[in-house]
């Protein structure tokens, strides 16, 4: 993966310098600038290697050398879409880039409907003098944009845009754009029914999983795997080794988390090798907490937690050599791996709590992914979000996923035989929590609000109230806490020194 930058525009050959801040300040993204000057577009790259790591430099040009395309992600079946166009277009690399610019060409915006994987990228046509561009159906790759009435400035992170002190605007999820015109969807989940019975399903759903992990494992390089002990990182690393050699586990948390004792006692039982981080109540400064605002660029007070801990596994993910990491996000929003999702309330209503949670994983979970990871040079995949596995998970019934207050239960069913009983039966517990260090970070959310006004991501979104805690204040009504939620507020300042006193009081007894 990458950070990709485009400026386009009449004016845009006076921005070269600009340009380069922004790929600057996205340097993490990659292990080499890559850049291209134009009367009419500057464009470049902070460019990771992992497919066709010496041919593939971007911006990558057709034959013809009038178009050319910036890209950011990995099109897991890009041989098999190569292999109908080779007859037609000539191939200079081998890389899933070249790919999707010579797809663009000969389907236009259908294109997107043939990829599988995790994108966002900018085609620009000099002939045309016009500009495309595109994002995966999920928003797991992000894309961002400022538009002024003279240029177009498109980039991967947030922070690359805040200089000009304009609205910030993001590429939704499953939409393309061209130009300046009004972004257009290609993609809106939606659910189906499951075609036949349950003891077909169990099969399915393990055989779509391991599928899944197979695509995102095909490479020449190690993998490491986000592990905690839990059932869905305990799914991917299962399913990991079945097909790559190279493999190791890497697990954050306190001495005494339950995630340190699951996670080494499968590692153990499995022969997989295990990196551990231990981290200590006093390992967590103000300084750690204004990182990972800066770095994650998050809305949301529980995702910030998370991130000041990504922040120290993904640092030491780098640190051995691993650039491409394996995770288990997704799955609760697909399984029903929330307590929310076990509400008592209409079907409908039901089904739209699932398509917001699953459509805002961009601005949530997958964006704490990306920009931890890929502040250290590090790839993350995520197979539960696989299209297959996508449509597959919005056709089946919710006491399929929820049953007798058990989340997941398909999930548990379909691997009990490949997975110890201790971790099929393991509750699902969220990433601070179950590490043990959700109450030494909850310490300075009080502070959250001025780090975060200071690096100017207001000009993008305020930050605002966990929608878990909005939709307990609108009384577990969904529709109301889904609107609500479009202007969300702040919590006062009441509630965050409230924080700081119980998680001062907790930091002092544990």
């Amino acid at each position: 993966m990458c950070g990709i930058a485009v400026i386009f525009g009449k004016e845009a050959g006076s921005q070269e310098n600009f340009l380069q801040q922004m790929l600057q300040v996205m340097a993490g993204r990659g292990e080499v600038t890559e850049t291209f000057s134009h009367a009419q577009v500057v464009a470049g790259t902070r460019r990771l290697k992992i497919v066709d790591r010496d041919q593939a430099r971007q911006p990558l040009f057709n034959q013809a050398r009038d178009k050319f395309i910036v890209f950011n992600g990995e099109i897991f079946n890009f041989l098999e879409i190569r292999t109908k166009l080779e007859a037609k277009y000539q191939f200079q690399t081998h890389s899933d880039t070249e790919t999707i610019l010579h797809a663009f060409t000969e389907y236009g915006e259908g294109c997107l409907d043939l990829f599988e994987g995790q994108f966002a990228f900018v085609i620009v046509d000099l002939q045309q003098q016009s500009i495309f561009s595109a994002r995966d159906r999920l928003g797991i790759t992000p894309l961002y944009y400022v538009d002024t009435p003279e240029l177009l400035y498109l980039a991967s992170e947030i922070k690359a845009l805040t200089p000009l002190n304009q609205k910030i605007q993001v590429l939704q999820p499953g939409h393309f754009r061209y130009s300046t015109q009004a972004p257009q969807s290609y993609f809106q989940p939606r659910f189906s029914t499951y075609p036949d019975s349950w003891e077909t399903f169990i099969p399915r759903l393990r055989s779509t999983v391991s599928q899944a992990v197979q695509k995102r494992v095909a490479t020449d390089l190690p993998i490491g795997i986000i592990y905690s002990g839990g059932l869905d990182s305990s799914i991917v690393l299962s399913q990991a080794i079945k097909f790559h050699p190279q493999v190791t586990a890497f697990t954050i948390g306190s001495e005494q988390s339950e995630d340190l004792a699951i996670s080494q006692r499968f590692c153990q039982e499995k022969g997989i090798k295990q990196v551990v981080i231990p981290l200590r109540k006093n390992d967590f400064r103000l300084q750690d907490i204004q990182a990972a605002i800066r770095i994650a660029e998050l809305t949301e007070y529980g995702d910030i937690i998370n991130a000041v801990i990504s922040k120290e596994l993904y640092k030491e993910i780098h640190r051995s050599g691993i650039k491409i990491i394996l995770g288990g996000d997704g799955s609760d929003e697909l399984f029903g791996g929330y307590d929310m999702y076990a509400l008592n309330t209409s079907p409908a209503e039901l089904e739209r709590l699932f398509i917001y949670k699953l459509m805002n994983l961009h601005r949530t979970e997958l964006q704490r992914v990306d920009r931890c990871s890929l502040a250290f040079s590090v790839e993350t995949r995520v197979p539960f979000l696989d299209h297959a596995l996508v449509q597959l998970a919005l056709s089946i019934p919710r006491d399929w996923k929820v049953k007798n207050g058990v989340e997941k239960w398909c999930l548990r069913q379909a691997f009990q035989a490949e997975l110890p009983e201790y971790i099929i039966k393991r509750k699902k517990n969220p990433l601070s929590h179950s590490s043990g260090l959700h109450e030494w970070v909850r310490l300075y959310k009080i502070t959250f609000a001025g780090y975060y006004k200071a690096e100017k991501y207001d000009l993008h979104d305020s930050l605002k109230k966990d929608f878990s805690i909005v939709l307990g204040e609108q009384n577990y009504q969904v529709d109301r806490a889904i609107a609500a939620m479009v202007n969300s507020q702040d919590y006062s300042k009441f509630n965050l020194l409230g924080e700081f006193i119980k998680a001062s009081v907790r930091k002092i007894l544990s």
